[in-house]
């Protein structure tokens, strides 16, 4: 059994300084054998590559800034023959780029995105520090949607629904959007696996529904969702509230990224006959940025709903989760400009998708063995492939 993937990182990655001391790892198996696990579609007279280690070095590839099909097939081809004869796989035979497409398109993506979600959950878990608080800590989990624009075809477009720790930036659960459809079906069934308790789901307005709501409070979690037009009742009723006798219960200045944003947050607790199941206070966050380029000041109120009681945590922890949704268009925006996601032509099947999980599962192992800079972190494993071996559980 290899070391475990944070112990041997920590040997060659002194440059990286990790916040959080990580607990024992020795019940969790190599990604290689998770990835062996997800069911193969190839008949088993022909086959050439064996599937966990072919998504391994795949995986591989992607963690050293690999794109395409083209660039991944090319490294799983230029990979030491000694490697490949350790892996199962053939020594001296050229994989095609498409060969790799019809085995990616062929996939189970929800077979696929259940093991290496859970094995992202487990380790992150692991890597959790422990809190000597009796009270459970809130963990944010951010709900959203991603439209993978290469892979358009002339029945529709990929869409995937995530949900995404605010903390590691690790996906814990994704679903393809079906065709003719939206996220609103599909929100229930994608956290209907998750444990909620001691979770508090963030989503931008789109779902902001009543059942979501329901679903979250009775699977034992909180909600935390903004509300704007697709809820006019609703948002009517909270642009009334008094607002301007409400105390300041939080204040953020920050400069960076060419701008300066000013946050002020204020709190009611919800008045009786609010029309939404649950909602237990009333969030107002007035935001006020400033582009130092142009000088150009633009103020923008956010309105949003809570299942949290008043006083459960403190404020600036409110104000964190509400900030923490942004977590996951972080991914996205990474997905896009480090991976060049949109970029990428793959369209059939569920390959697209399965190269979007893929990217996920570098980002997540990378966030948790300490990169804060992915583009870095792509550099690195792109120089040193024998690090991200050890990571992958491919060597000792």
């Amino acid at each position: 059994m290899p070391s475990s993937p944070i112990d041997v990182l920590s040997r060659h990655l002194e440059h990286v300084t990790t916040t959080d001391p990580m607990t024992d790892l020795t019940d969790l198996p190599a990604l290689a054998d998770v990835l062996d696990a997800v069911p193969d579609p190839r008949n088993r007279r022909g086959r050439r590559y064996q599937l966990g280690p072919l998504l391994a070095l795949a995986l591989l590839a992607v963690l050293g800034g690999a794109t395409s099909l083209a660039k991944i097939t090319r490294f799983i081809t230029g990979c030491d023959p000694e490697l490949r004869v350790q892996l199962g796989l053939p020594a001296a035979t050229r994989l095609a780029a498409s060969t790799l497409g019809r085995l990616l398109a062929r996939l189970d993506g929800d077979a696929f995105d259940t093991a290496t979600c859970a094995y992202l959950t487990k380790l992150a878990a692991c890597a959790a520090p422990p809190t000597p608080s009796t009270r459970q800590p809130l963990l944010g989990l951010a709900v959203d949607g991603k439209t993978l624009r290469g892979s358009r075809t002339g029945d529709g477009v990929t869409h995937l629904l995530a949900a995404v720790r605010h903390d590691t930036q690790t996906v814990v659960a994704q679903a393809q959007i079906q065709a003719k459809s939206n996220e609103i079906p599909a929100f229930t069934p994608l956290l209907a696996d998750l444990n909620l308790s001691g979770v508090v789901i963030t989503a931008d307005a789109l779902h902001t529904q009543h059942e979501h709501a329901r679903q979250i409070v009775a699977a034992g979690g909180h909600y935390l969702l903004v509300v704007k037009g697709n809820q006019p009742t609703l948002h009517r009723r909270l642009k009334a509230l008094p607002w301007r006798e409400a105390i300041l219960n939080d204040r953020t200045d920050e400069t960076g990224h060419g701008r300066r944003e000013i946050r002020r947050m204020k709190i009611c607790t919800a008045r009786p006959g609010l029309p939404f199941p649950h909602a237990l206070q009333a969030i107002q966050v007035k935001r006020r940025r400033t582009d130092h380029k142009s000088g150009k000041t633009t103020i923008v109120t956010i309105y949003a709903v809570t299942s949290l009681p008043p006083g459960r945590i403190l404020h600036a922890h409110l104000a964190t989760l509400i900030r923490g949704h942004w977590s996951i268009e972080a991914l996205h925006h990474i997905r896009d400009v480090t991976y060049h996601e949109d970029a990428c032509r793959v369209r059939k099947g569920a390959a697209p998708r399965i190269l979007a999980s893929l990217r996920n599962l570098a980002i997540g192992l990378a966030r948790l063995i300490g990169w804060t800079n992915i583009s870095a972190a792509t550099d690195h494993y792109r120089s040193h492939p024998g690090d991200g071996l050890q990571l992958l559980g491919l060597a000792t």
